[in-house]
């Protein structure tokens, strides 16, 4: 469950939902949840659906799993109907509403995790264009490495 490629060390961290996170995140990260499970995927993406994501929102997030199960992507999902949050899901989140807040935030080319980066804008932008409220967070080493300035051009 943990990523072990060597870019990104092994961390196991898991809370529980609680008060902590809004409704709104919770719904959004149960629908991601589900949109991994090939039989739950239709209800994955009538969660995302009832949280104000168009068709293109929804598919930005349908482009994003393939690339979560790659040796370099940091991000592990758990199950769906988990009790818990992994801290690589938390990265996500927060990594998703702070490229919300760049403008015209965008991959360089030759970066090795360009493909994931930009999927997680197109993702970030339907997220933002949903009007959907995600706390702001510290991030892991591991998410801080997805958010990294070199990897990116952008302006504020």
């Amino acid at each position: 469950m943990a990523s072990r490629a060597p870019l990104f060390p092994t961390r196991v961290s898991y809370r529980a939902f609680g008060r902590q996170f809004g409704h709104g995140e919770q719904a959004l990260l149960a629908a991601i949840r589900q949109l991994r499970e090939p039989g739950l995927r239709a209800e994955g993406l009538i969660g995302l659906g009832d949280l104000g994501l168009d068709r293109q929102g929804c598919d930005a997030f349908l482009g994003l799993l393939p690339l979560l199960t790659t040796p370099s992507a940091p991000i592990d999902l758990l199950r769906p109907g988990s009790p818990f949050i992994a801290a690589s899901e938390l990265d996500l989140l927060v990594c998703l509403l702070r490229i919300a807040q760049w403008r015209r935030a965008r991959p360089r080319a030759d970066d090795p995790l360009a493909p994931l980066r930009l999927q997680l804008a197109r993702c970030a932008q339907a997220v933002q264009a949903a009007n959907l409220h995600l706390r702001p967070r510290s991030l892991s080493p591991v998410g801080l490495r997805l958010l990294d300035p070199a990897g990116w051009h952008r302006q504020r």
